[in-house]
């Protein structure tokens, strides 16, 4: 074994200063360079996340000759540009998604890779026509709590039309109404809560 072997450093007065510095440091790239490399540079396209080590000196001299373009057509170079934009990253406009709306990705909903029939509102139009597959139907805006509550009273779901809403108002009616129940206390009350919802759905706009 060497004697300057850096396995003889923990017995030695003084390690030897400068092999450690080499190992903590490693020699800059540059050709025929002994000084420490102690600055990282960037060895360019297609080497991402790779780096020359330079002393200050030379560093210096690679910065002002680096271009990371270099080789590049300039349509290419502003296709890059662009792209940087939106961090080399697909973007559609609002509304549209090719990929999720092209023929092979409807057979695979089609055939359970996702649900795309679902029925579903978009009053907005944020999701666009092809998204939406009552499109030629007029958009529904959401239920509010209150007309959920009042649907909920006439035995009805958030999904009833307002054709649904009028025929169950006009079955329940004829059969909560007093006159038909011997003048019951509780088909009364039950007769009134049936008769507020109803007026209350008609004055939101629901029916």
């Amino acid at each position: 074994m060497k004697l300057n072997s850096k396995y003889f450093d923990k017995i030695r007065v003084k390690p030897d200063e400068d092999r450690l510095r080499q190992e903590r440091e490693p020699t800059c790239d540059w050709p025929d360079c002994e000084k420490p490399g102690k600055f990282p540079a960037p060895r360019g396209r297609d080497n991402e996340g790779q780096y020359y080590h330079f002393c200050v000196e030379h560093v210096r001299q690679y910065n002002k000759s680096y271009n990371y373009f270099t080789g590049m057509k300039d349509d290419d170079v502003r296709a890059f540009q662009a792209d940087a934009r939106s961090g080399h990253r697909p973007t559609w406009k609002m509304g549209e998604n090719k990929s999720a709306t092209s023929k092979s990705k409807r057979q695979q909903a089609a055939s359970g890779g996702y649900r795309v029939k679902q029925e579903f509102s978009d009053p907005l139009g944020l999701l666009g026509d092809d998204a939406n597959p009552g499109k030629d139907a007029k958009p529904r805006r959401a239920v509010r709590n209150l007309e959920r509550k009042a649907l909920k009273t006439l035995s009805l779901d958030e999904n009833a039309s307002p054709e649904d809403v009028k025929k169950q108002y006009k079955s329940l009616v004829k059969r909560h109404h007093p006159d038909a129940n011997g003048g019951s206390r509780a088909s009364e009350d039950r007769f009134r809560e049936i008769v507020q919802a109803y007026d209350y759905l008609k004055t939101a706009g629901f029916c």
